[in-house]
């Protein structure tokens, strides 16, 4: 295989090599046949409801799928992520490619999942977001197997579950607790065409608990107040200066507490979302929200609790890197134009572990995170084709 930072030259050429394989390009035209079949497919998983923390169902619906294709080594773990395994022709340890998309939503349990059609367009909570990617990587599997490629790397196919909001990338987070050793790189699939998510933006979400005596409003009145307390925090944090550069940002997104109008506030709390392209400024940041936080609270009189959430690590896959190199090369020669960027993605585990990973999308879409989500069909058949190229050249096929 190529060392790092083998220049885009080099990548170029041999996509170009493996394009011109005849299998290859057999397999390639095998998308364009089967692509309202794989929109069908998506179609039946996107409404096969995935609530954040509920994607066992779903996780059963894309096993079976595996199954049926031909995968190895098929099972539901406990995240629950569907798993399933193409064997590899040698016995290369530590070299595997997996390959991933999410299965789970951001809507609650109740939320219509019905998937509807306009033209090239497919619509539905979750469909383009990510049911799509999840259909395209099912069809790659099946391409590689009803072509009969013979892989000499194996290739790990996971649907992770707890990819959204506070699920903090428990799927991932699994699948590489598992199978770290057996893994060389990684290719989580999400977002749109073109999208090469190569720098991970990591976050730190708490919970963040005030509490004091409370009592009546007017008999008890001088009392520490949790709600104003936890309103002069949000206030100490607002005032916290961060950098452009790494970008770095923070949000209390929600807050709640107190029980009337009348009544002095005995709790209230708020959910904090840290982030950063930087791990080092992303500690720096937490530290100083923590050192407000316990100043406002001891000037307040009250006392107060941290509950972490979410830990998603920062980090970065230089964009020199041959794993980013190759996804771009293999784009451009079928008209994909690459858009390196920094995300937060399933990448982020593994680029926190040290593993080489980048997250790439299959299609055009939008409005993802609302119920009118959606993807354009067409496009799929691009991305199908540009993912099943990365799986043969992350494979070193015909090395």
């Amino acid at each position: 295989m190529a060392k790092e930072n083998t220049t885009s030259t080099a990548w170029e050429k041999k996509v170009q090599e493996t394009l011109a394989l005849p299998e290859v390009q057999r397999a390639l035209a095998r998308f364009d046949a089967i692509l309202e079949d794989v929109a069908a497919e998506i179609k039946a998983i996107s409404e096969v409801a995935a609530p954040p923390f509920h994607e066992g169902e779903r996780a059963r619906f894309v096993a079976e799928k595996m199954k049926a294709i031909g995968l190895t080594d098929v099972h539901v773990d406990e995240a629950p992520n569907p798993i399933g395994v193409y064997p590899a022709t040698s016995g290369k340890e530590g070299e595997a490619l997996l390959l991933a998309a999410h299965i789970d939503t951001v809507f609650p349990p109740g939320t219509d999942v019905t998937v509807t059609r306009q033209g090239n367009v497919m619509k539905g909570a979750g469909v383009g977001d990510n049911a799509s990617n999840v259909g395209a990587i099912l069809a790659v599997a099946r391409v590689l197997k009803e072509e009969g490629f013979q892989l000499p790397r194996e290739v790990i196919f996971v649907g992770t579950a707890g990819e959204e909001g506070l699920g903090d990338l428990r799927g991932m987070k699994q699948a590489m607790k598992t199978y770290k050793d057996r893994v060389r790189w990684c290719l989580p699939v999400d977002g749109s065409l073109g999208g090469v998510t190569h720098a991970a933006v990591g976050s730190r979400r708490y919970d963040i608990v005030v509490r004091g005596p409370g009592g009546h409003s007017y008999g008890a009145f001088g009392a520490p107040s949790a709600i104003h307390a936890l309103g002069r925090m949000i206030a100490a944090i607002s005032d916290i200066q961060v950098p452009e550069r790494p970008r770095t940002t923070y949000n209390v997104g929600t807050v709640t507490g107190g029980t009337s109008v009348n009544t002095i506030a005995p709790e209230a709390s708020m959910l904090l979302d840290m982030r950063s392209e930087s791990a080092e400024e992303l500690a720096r940041l937490e530290a100083e929200v923590k050192r407000r936080v316990d100043s406002v609270a001891k000037l307040s009189k009250v006392t107060y609790e941290m509950k972490l959430l979410g830990d998603r690590a920062a980090g970065a896959l230089p964009v020199e890197h041959d794993l980013p190199q190759m996804v771009m090369a293999s784009g451009r020669a079928l008209g994909v134009e690459p858009h390196p960027h920094a995300s937060s993605t399933d990448s982020n585990v593994p680029i926190g572990m040290g593993i080489p990973s980048v997250t790439m999308g299959t299609s055009h879409k939008g409005n993802s995170h609302r119920v009118d989500d959606w993807f354009d069909v067409p496009s799929l058949a691009t991305g199908m084709k540009h993912l099943l190229l990365c799986v043969l050249l992350g494979t070193g096929y015909k090395e």
